[in-house]
């Protein structure tokens, strides 16, 4: 019964969340909130701010509803808010003349303090402390630390293309949740879904380029699958997760992700799928 009632908890944050989305796109384009797109198009950004302020119901209904996991509930509503709030600063403040995180910190060096180092620096203080509630090893705090920032940076990285960050954070979410039912510990997924929910529910829009999340949004997905990571599986796994995201982040300061996709005919495919 009580897994009946989370998954429609899932199902209605679904719903709610595509109903919702096109009032969000009505109130940016109201305010004037909008970015050129990859082609050239005026569209709202920051649009994932929606995703922070919609689990703020949906977490208050779990902690109604399911006593017992409570703390991993709020943990799961401060990652998403924190991760959330320094992305939509970046979206309404950031100016995009300084690119990578060595150049957001060579400027930060010379005096000159962007949206791109504050998110950095904001987004290690919450990654440790999200960390510091999960272990007390030091090592593994470090591990997890670094886990969470960079899976955070790397949802931004993937975001530059229509649904791409989405479609990337719902297949490592199957691929997580798969591994979870294996080792008998897929009860640790619960309290991401109605996350999960909204995302799929807002997806549509993303797709069709009716708007972008942002930072506000890239931010969540990466955060939140960061703390699924750091919070279930053995140090072995954070490790070569770890090396991974190292690697993805000195490959993309030289070269770009997206030339990368365009020129694998397989990835292109998936890139291009659902888009108008």
């Amino acid at each position: 019964m009580i897994y009946m009632c989370r998954f429609m908890i899932f199902f209605a944050a679904a719903i709610v969340s595509y109903a919702l989305t096109p009032a969000f796109i009505d109130l940016f384009e109201g305010g004037g909130r909008l970015v050129k797109n990859y082609k050239g198009d005026m569209i709202p950004q920051g649009i994932g701010i929606m995703f922070s302020i919609q689990t703020l119901l949906w977490y208050a209904l779990f902690l109604l509803l399911f006593k017992n996991g409570s703390a991993n509930t709020l943990l799961v509503q401060f990652a998403i808010t924190a991760a959330s709030f320094i992305g939509f600063i970046d979206d309404m403040l950031g100016a995009r003349d300084v690119l990578g995180f060595k150049g957001h910190f060579k400027s930060l060096f010379t005096g000159r303090l962007t949206t791109g180092a504050l998110k950095a620096i904001v987004g290690l203080l919450v990654s440790f402390i999200i960390s510091s509630n999960l272990t007390s090893n030091f090592l593994e705090t470090v591990i997890n630390t670094l886990t969470i920032a960079l899976f955070t940076n790397f949802f931004n990285l993937l975001d530059l293309r229509p649904g791409r960050a989405i479609k990337v954070y719902i297949f490592s979410f199957l691929v997580i949740s798969l591994g979870l039912v294996i080792i008998q510990k897929a009860v640790v997924i619960l309290p991401f879904m109605p996350l999960l929910g909204i995302i799929i529910g807002y997806m549509p829009y993303d797709l069709k380029a009716r708007c972008m999340m942002g930072d506000a949004g890239s931010n969540v997905l990466g955060i939140s699958i960061g703390v699924l990571i750091t919070s279930t599986f053995g140090l072995y796994v954070k490790i070569l997760v770890l090396a991974f995201l190292i690697g993805i982040h000195v490959f993309t300061e030289k070269y770009s992700l997206t030339d990368l996709i365009k020129n694998n005919r397989f990835l292109n495919y998936l890139d291009n799928l659902g888009r108008s």
